[in-house]
């Protein structure tokens, strides 16, 4: 019986696993639906807040003003990853993609513990590497205007992170968080027709602005997608995981009848030898 008691105990763990694993999947799939709900908002308001931009920026040019979003020529690379091994191979995958497309020459940022594991382990050199750490895997407000001013004076800033491309796919890519407005090549004729705008404070501060804004928004939208990207992963493997525990289920029921089929003959074959022996006993009393 202990051996029942066993088996019946080991199928009771494996669905509790099983119960677990479908909770997470179902959690994911309703989060999965707001993130993309989010992302859609945040790229409408990026768009509108880069033509913004883009119209301040040539009525600046058009008008001979000295614009410059940054004095600096400096580039830095940034590597996306999470504080926890809970997502598939998405942040090996960031690395691998990060170490290829960086050299000994850059500058790079690498955010989140496993990437600094993966980094380390590897064993690799560049000429400026540093290490960020969020709370969460995720960044609060406060540690998003924190990294948005340590980057603020480079040039370009080229983040490696997990894309979406479908639930059951992601792609590592890179993004350049820095928007250059395109050149002014057009005569102030053009501006004529828009509204006529009283700029307080001067031009100049207000392209450093919203050069600042757009950063943000675009750094925002990053973050956006690479929640949805986690979050679809951690959904694929959770439905796997049901999956297999829905398959081991089945395994394990399967032994745990033949475990009964094995004592229930077991115990018949005890009756009859029991029988038989006693049965030969009676007999060999009657004889005397």
């Amino acid at each position: 019986m202990s051996r029942i008691g066993e088996q019946k105990s080991r199928i009771s763990d494996i669905e509790a696993a099983r119960y677990i694993t479908g909770a997470l999947r179902d959690i994911s799939a309703v989060e999965l639906k707001k993130l993309r709900k989010r992302f859609e908002q945040n790229d409408i308001f990026y768009s509108e807040l880069r033509e913004l931009f883009q119209l301040v920026w040539r009525i600046a040019s058009a008008d001979n003003n000295d614009v410059v979003v940054t004095k600096s020529t400096k580039s830095l690379y940034v590597a996306y990853t999470t504080n926890r091994h809970f997502y598939g191979s998405l942040n090996h995958d960031v690395m691998k993609k990060f170490i290829a497309g960086t050299n000994i020459k850059d500058s790079c940022l690498i955010i989140g513990d496993v990437g600094k594991q993966i980094w380390m382990a590897n064993g690799q050199k560049r000429r400026e590497v540093t290490f960020l750490s969020f709370v969460g895997d995720e960044p609060n407000v406060r540690e998003k205007s924190a990294l948005m001013k340590q980057v603020k004076e480079h040039k370009h800033v080229y983040v490696f992170y997990p894309g979406f491309t479908s639930v059951f796919h992601q792609d590592v890519e890179m993004v350049d968080i820095t928007f250059r407005p395109t050149k002014n090549t057009s005569t102030k004729k053009e501006y004529e027709d828009l509204p006529q705008y009283l700029f307080e404070p001067d031009l100049s501060e207000m392209v450093s602005f919203f050069n600042n804004q757009v950063r943000y928004a675009l750094f925002e939208r990053l973050l956006l997608e690479t929640q949805i990207s986690r979050v679809a992963a951690r959904l694929v493997k959770m439905d796997t995981a049901d999956q297999n525990a829905h398959d081991i289920i089945k395994l394990e029921t399967r032994t745990l009848r033949r475990i009964r089929t094995s004592f229930s003959s077991k115990r018949m074959l005890e009756t009859v030898v029991g029988y038989i022996q006693w049965h030969n006993r009676q007999t060999q009393l009657i004889g005397q």
